[in-house]
């Protein structure tokens, strides 16, 4: 089990405390030309890590190797939280990524995992395919909603493993702060799009 090496970004502070991304997804994407491998796509170490765990969901060191990224980078940031709350998966998966990190994580640490605070009440596209700002932050509106984990006056870190604009992550902390009744909120995404 290793970390891999990150370089970890602030996020502007509302409506969190305090939040991160560990790094970017990819470094670069060059098409190919080739209509069953359209782009050489090259990625951080943790892009990588999150790419098999999402593709290739077999390889549980992987999951290993995110896990320690997650529990050294939160060692050394240290937020006071007593909960986790992993953000609702945008996709219908057999085996949801975020769950499956934000499980280890929590076991790693003692803390709850509250899977539950928040769903995605009704589906929605991918939040990348939608470009008008005002679109999707109806879309999201309409679709996360408190869910029946309880958060009320807990100290969360909202994890998630992929964001472009970060539309879904404030919507999401908003609804905890606002419906579900958290006292603070922390976040920590895994990557982010360039």
């Amino acid at each position: 089990m290793t970390a891999v090496t990150v370089k970890p970004m602030r996020l502007p502070a509302q409506p969190w405390m305090e939040a991160y991304v560990l790094d970017y997804h990819t470094v670069s994407s060059t098409p190919t030309g080739d209509p069953y491998y359209r782009f050489d796509t090259k990625r951080t170490e943790l892009g990588e890590l999150l790419f098999r765990l999402k593709y290739r969901p077999f390889e549980d060191a992987v999951l290993n190797d995110i896990v320690d990224t997650v529990v050294k980078f939160l060692g050394t940031w240290q937020p006071p939280i007593d909960r986790i709350v992993p953000a609702p998966p945008s996709l219908a998966r057999k085996t949801q990524p975020i769950l499956t990190i934000a499980r280890a994580v929590g076991v790693r640490l003692g803390l709850p995992v509250c899977e539950g605070a928040v769903v995605k009440a009704k589906p929605t596209p991918q939040m990348k395919n939608v470009d008008d700002w005002t679109e999707r932050q109806k879309l999201l509106a309409d679709s996360i909603q408190p869910g029946p984990g309880e958060v009320k006056g807990k100290v969360i870190l909202l994890l998630d493993d992929l964001i472009e604009s970060g539309s879904t992550l404030r919507c999401t902390a908003d609804v905890l702060l606002k419906r579900c009744g958290a006292k603070a909120l922390y976040a920590l995404v895994l990557t982010r799009t360039k």
